[in-house]
């Protein structure tokens, strides 16, 4: 495993958000930086800060406003751990053992379930512990020409796209044919047929250049009828359903805001999620509850606290 990679988990894994102060999350932020997972640059862009007076506030050379401007650290903290925070679940090792065989088969695999059940979040981790990895995050307005950049960018190999979209095209198989990689197409349900056939092109056949993993919800499989993706149908050669986490894992994930809850509160939590959007909805659950428990001025997460989070959720 990589430095920077270790940086993020190990501050993943020890986070936790009621806990952390100012100088703590100074400290921690410093660190990334220093090891390049995070740039100045990011954190001035959530927080209006210039990169340089961020740089003085970190290096314990700010003589300006402290106070606000830890406040605004500590919001960005909590964005980034947020977004990165991840409990080892059973269907996290499921989503990492099928990018692994696909990478190492050089085949096209599709990790297909429901919306909020943590396919992203476990995509990103994946990228981050593994190098070959590339991941794409594409809109529904990706088109055949964009996906090619798109592409190109994360390969790092933008300066070659120039000429006709086949000279863009082969580029990129070019570069492959170098150095093979692992490109993760995350919401593939949202590109049009005509984006998602590049892909058939790119993989190549019988000289597989590369692996490539499609993440989708089950609108993926009417997606997959249209006659100009028959080719790209037949080269999905691994499939994997992705599910709901059990209660013990919920568990673990609550335990990262609030791990002296009451059992019955566990359960209830439990329950909204399942009934929802999964491990989506568990997390922006305890967000909310974390809200209000800053909003209170208490020092942790208790049963009211919870209780109201549920009503800022929009069902």
């Amino acid at each position: 495993m990589n430095t920077s990679a270790s940086n993020r988990l190990e501050l993943i894994e020890k986070s936790k958000f009621a806990n952390d102060n100012s100088t703590e999350i100074r400290t921690q932020l410093k660190a990334l930086v220093d090891s390049g997972e995070i740039k100045l640059r990011e954190i001035s862009r959530f927080t209006t800060f210039e990169p340089s007076t961020i740089s003085q506030a970190l290096n314990n050379k700010y003589e300006g406003d402290v106070e606000k401007l830890d406040d605004a650290l500590r919001r960005f903290y909590r964005n980034y751990v947020a977004k990165f925070a991840i409990i080892q679940t059973r269907v996290v090792v499921d989503i990492h053992e099928t990018m692994q065989l696909a990478w190492k088969r050089r085949e096209i695999a599709l990790i297909r379930g429901p919306f909020g059940r943590g396919k992203s979040k476990a995509a990103h981790r994946f990228c981050a512990l593994n190098d070959y990895a590339a991941f794409l995050e594409l809109t529904s307005s990706t088109s055949s020409v964009s996906i090619l950049h798109r592409i190109a960018e994360a390969l790092g190999v933008e300066g070659q796209m120039s000429g006709s979209q086949d000279d863009k095209l082969h580029a990129i198989i070019r570069s492959l044919q170098r150095k093979p990689r692992l490109l993760i197409v995350d919401e593939a349900d949202e590109l049009k047929p005509r984006t998602l056939a590049i892909l058939r092109d790119i993989h190549g056949e019988k000289t597989e250049r590369c692996g490539i993993v499609l993440i989708a919800t089950n609108r993926f499989d009417k997606l997959l009828q249209r006659p100009e993706l028959g080719y790209l149908r037949r080269r999905i050669t691994i499939k994997r359903e992705v599910g709901e986490v059990t209660a013990d894992e919920a568990k673990k994930i609550i335990d990262m805001w609030a791990p002296d809850l009451e059992r019955d509160d566990y359960k209830k939590a439990y329950s909204y999620s399942v009934s929802h959007f999964g491990v989506a909805s568990l997390v922006n659950l305890m967000m909310r509850a974390y809200d209000e428990m800053q909003m209170r001025n208490k020092k942790k997460i208790d049963s009211d606290c919870l209780d109201e989070a549920y009503s800022w959720i929009v069902d």
